[in-house]
């Protein structure tokens, strides 16, 4: 069946991609890391720079004993913490392009409202995601928990997700075997490859 051929299309599309994104992955989180590492390396230094002085010479008993271990216990967390933030906007903006990738390649060879539906399921569950935790989270908690970790809020992208999710919800209620309107199609290509230039900018940012 021609459905079987393009799952198996996709299959293999997909799988290639997921390889191509995790190596991204893991090279970007050299990047963060090693940017962590210089930022923190850079406090440091400025630290040792004081202590070095005549003035810092007078305090460093008193600042050493009272409060060196909390400096130092302060700047590992903030370490961590930034370096784990990182982490998470990186796995949320590669598990969105792969999302966008997947529908856009899905959408593009819909001819049937069955084959919409089956490119729009992708907006709440993944096929292959990023990371096990992500398979059942929808594209809309993905772009929340984004905002969660960046503070950035989008309403053009907002808006996007809920243009899919009306979509979505249009289809189900429609005769499967009908035919799937072009205007529609035409229309949601459009907002899918504005959100995949927009994540891909925003990838390209971070690292």
């Amino acid at each position: 069946m021609m459905l079987d051929d393009e799952k198996k299309k996709l299959i293999a599309a997909e799988e290639r991609y997921r390889n191509e994104i995790a190596n991204k992955l893991r090279d970007a989180e050299k990047i963060v890391i090693k940017d962590v590492e210089t930022t923190s390396n850079k406090i440091w230094a400025k630290i040792f720079g004081v202590l070095n002085s005549n003035v810092g010479m007078l305090v460093i008993s008193s600042v050493l004993i009272s409060g060196g271990a909390t400096l130092y216990q302060n700047i590992q967390h903030q370490y961590e913490a930034r370096s784990h933030a990182l982490k998470e906007i990186m796995s949320c903006e590669f598990e969105i392009a792969n999302r966008l990738y997947i529908i856009k390649h899905l959408l593009s060879n819909a001819t049937t409202v069955a084959d919409a539906q089956l490119a729009l399921a992708e907006a709440k569950k993944s096929i292959g995601p990023i990371k096990p935790e992500y398979e059942n989270v929808g594209l809309a908690i993905l772009y929340f928990n984004l905002y969660q970790l960046t503070g950035i809020r989008r309403p053009l992208t907002e808006q996007y997700v809920k243009e899919i999710e009306r979509v979505n919800l249009s289809l189900r209620v429609q005769n499967p075997r009908g035919a799937f309107d072009k205007t529609e199609k035409a229309s949601l290509l459009k907002i899918i490859n504005a959100m995949n230039d927009d994540i891909i900018e925003d990838i390209h940012h971070l690292k």
